[in-house]
């Protein structure tokens, strides 16, 4: 039993002092998108969407607005949302009633979507 106590008592040292590095980093959902029908889209799009990634753990960093260009063309409007990691954004994404709530979207809207893990500051 004091063997099996040694190496589960080690067994947790070396996890507590795994590196920073190996645990998930935070990453966010970057939507670039044109909305054609704006009222359909903020009545039957987005609060759908919202509630998706909400339920996932996502945090709207940015709601769709307006950019502002520096160089060349911006889209027409912009969205970020942080998750806990880029797997979960990825699962989020990936999933039924993602793909579904973007049936409705992509009848009112134009997206591009890409996922970025964040860096440390």
């Amino acid at each position: 039993h004091r063997i099996a106590i040694a190496s589960m008592t080690l067994l947790a040292a070396a996890l507590a002092a795994t590196p920073a590095a190996v645990q998930a980093k935070p990453a966010v959902v970057v939507v670039e998108l044109d909305v054609r029908q704006p009222e359909a889209f903020a009545k039957e799009f987005f609060p759908v969407v919202a509630k998706i990634f909400a339920d996932a753990g996502g945090t709207f960093l940015v709601r769709p607005s307006p950019p502002t260009a520096v160089d060349d063309v911006a889209p027409k409007r912009v969205a970020i949302i942080r998750f806990e990691s880029k797997e979960k954004a990825l699962a989020t994404l990936a999933s039924p009633a993602y793909r579904d709530a973007r049936k409705i979207g992509d009848q009112y809207a134009s997206f591009r979507v890409f996922v970025v893990e964040m860096s440390a500051p």
